[in-house]
């Protein structure tokens, strides 16, 4: 009876794991992209059909697995994945009935999970380098309040201050590269676990819409650990020497086999994770960083005149007091009104000549070029025209606490505020 269980489980652990990967793959196997563009719109109108006949949902699914990998979508699909593995166990254990061992597609599952799991941390791990996944807070975020964030943003913020614990972040998820490989792989499950494991918490508790994904990694390194349980708890409560479980590769009889397996396999670990970290890493240490426009930063507006004489031709932004302006990175910026309300705009500056050229986003078929003038590090003064009419404006640059404190190794009292 036992051994008939752990058949039956073992189907179901395979089915279960290749149907998820292959439904949620989400970059890990990128090969697989060539099938799932097959697959993908057959899916789209299945499940929101699956949903409507047979659960009944009270709307229509109409957003797919997106920057949100938590849709309904995505949750009737894993549904559907988990009825789907029950009914081909099912299937399976009926047709296979006098099989007595699952060795070899056990291993082959590990194999495929080793795989998944490994480039998945890789591919996040290189998406932490160069403001990637996580960048260092813009002028909306600073200019912004704690209150006004949502769970997600506080997290992005926090992750993306600190350009030391985003390489932290970038060698523990880099631990993927141990799995591998088999001698290393019990190591790297471990160490992958861990990692995968905080991912987890970080989604879980800020409202990351990426849950399903990270409690799949998590289910995926313990379920490559399960041989080595009883060992580990002998080493980690029992203190006792042990050797892990080895993973036993089929034996391929032919030369040619042999060799065909070693090249898909280091074929496939030099392009999908050696490349990406090349390139990450070449980008991190030696391309130079493209310097920020010298207007980077947010000002307090002191005082903002206008020609009396002139009518405005827009009055869109015109009648509202502004509060302070902002340029930020990628060449975006925006002006913030005492109500709250902001309106951005993209800019491109002449050093030479010492303008700022902007463009309204709600109206991007108007430009308006204003010369500006730096004063020390303290303010910024803008002259021109907008909406028709002269302007000149006096500003005072914004200071923020969280940019300017910088790590120290003394400290006195404790700086928290």
């Amino acid at each position: 009876m036992q051994k008939t269980l752990s058949l039956v489980g073992i189907r179901f652990i395979f089915l279960l794991c290749v149907l998820f990967i292959f439904c949620f793959n989400n970059g890990g196997l990128p090969f697989l992209y060539y099938l799932t563009k097959f697959t993908t719109p057959w899916l789209q109108s299945f499940v929101p059909w699956f949903a409507d006949k047979f659960l009944k949902l009270p709307y229509t699914i109409t957003e797919f697995s997106n920057g949100s990998g938590d849709t309904t979508y995505d949750y009737v699909l894993l549904l559907f994945v988990v009825l789907t593995s029950i009914a081909g166990t099912l299937i399976w254990s009926i047709f296979d009935r006098k099989r007595k061992s699952h060795d070899q597609l056990f291993y082959w599952l590990t194999v495929v999970i080793r795989f998944y799991v490994g480039f998945m941390l890789i591919h996040y791990g290189v998406a932490k380098l160069n403001d990637g996944q996580f960048p260092a807070p813009g002028m909306g975020r600073l200019t912004g309040t704690y209150g006004d964030s949502s769970p997600m943003g506080l997290a992005w913020t926090f992750l993306g201050y600190s350009e030391g614990y985003k390489w932290f972040m970038f060698f523990a998820e880099m631990m993927g590269v141990l799995l591998l490989f088999r001698k290393t792989a019990t190591l790297g499950a471990l160490l992958c676990l861990m990692t995968s494991a905080n991912i987890m918490a970080v989604n879980y508790c800020f409202d990351v819409p990426v849950k399903i994904l990270s409690t799949a990694l998590v289910t995926l390194c313990i379920i490559f650990l399960i041989p080595n349980f009883i060992r580990l708890f002998d080493l980690f409560f029992k203190n006792k020497a042990v050797s892990f479980y080895e993973w036993k590769a089929p034996h391929f009889p032919k030369r040619w086999m042999r060799i065909t397996k070693l090249a898909l396999k280091y074929a496939a670990i030099a392009l999908y994770a050696g490349v990406p970290l090349v390139m990450a890493l070449n980008k991190a240490w030696f391309q130079k960083k493209e310097s920020p426009s010298p207007l980077y930063g947010a000002y307090d507006i002191s005082w903002l005149r206008w020609d009396q004489e002139i009518a405005p031709t827009d009055g869109t932004f015109y009648h509202q007091k502004w509060k302070f302006i902002a340029f930020d990175d990628y060449d975006y910026g925006f002006i913030s009104y005492h109500d709250g309300e902001k309106v951005w705009f993209s800019y491109k500056t002449d050093t030479i000549k010492k303008t700022v050229k902007i463009s309204f986003v709600e109206d991007k078929e108007r430009h308006y070029q204003l010369s500006y003038q730096l004063y020390s590090d303290k303010g910024l003064r803008l002259k021109g025209k907008l909406f028709g009419r002269p302007v000149m404006i006096e500003t005072e640059k914004k200071r923020f606490e969280l940019m300017d404190r910088g790590f120290r190794w003394i400290n006195e009292r404790p700086h928290n505020q």
